[in-house]
């Protein structure tokens, strides 16, 4: 994803896209239950919006396991089914 933002449109933005998502990241590490709980996707999966992309995410303890990082306009029953 950083990658294509970079050669779409250069490293300023993928900077700024880089910097979003850590932000995010660690406001879900603090705040984990934030996202929209999702158990049609799996046990303690929650999803969260950042921008055009959806963080796909599960609280774990202390940490925070990122499974999926999709754009907005996919379909999440199609990409966990």
């Amino acid at each position: 994803m950083l990658t294509y933002s970079e050669q779409q449109w250069g490293k300023a933005q993928r900077h700024a896209y880089r910097q979003r998502f850590v932000e995010a990241f660690a406001e879900l590490v603090t705040f984990p239950e934030l996202g929209i709980a999702r158990p049609e996707y799996g046990k303690d999966i929650r999803s969260h919006r950042v921008g055009q992309h959806v963080v796909i995410y599960q609280p774990h303890e202390a940490e925070l396991r990122i499974v999926r990082v999709l754009h907005a306009r996919r379909d999440l029953d199609i990409e966990f089914s």
